[in-house]
């Protein structure tokens, strides 16, 4: 089975991914001008994987 530190690190990779996913379906890595509502929905996306990477350090470390 995998310790504490295993499934931080496994929450960890999951958020990356989905934050590549994520912009790469969106297009930020793209040359060409970005749209206002692309770039306040990759906002608000990296606010939640931030939310969601911090809310599984804390569940992690209390275990």
């Amino acid at each position: 089975m995998l310790g504490k530190f295993g499934i931080l690190l496994a929450i960890l990779i999951m958020v990356l991914i989905f934050y590549f996913v994520i912009s790469f379906g969106a297009g930020v890595f793209s040359k060409g001008e970005k749209k206002p509502e692309i770039k306040k929905y990759i906002k608000s996306v990296n606010i939640l994987l931030l939310i969601i990477a911090i809310v599984g350090i804390i569940l992690v470390l209390f275990m």
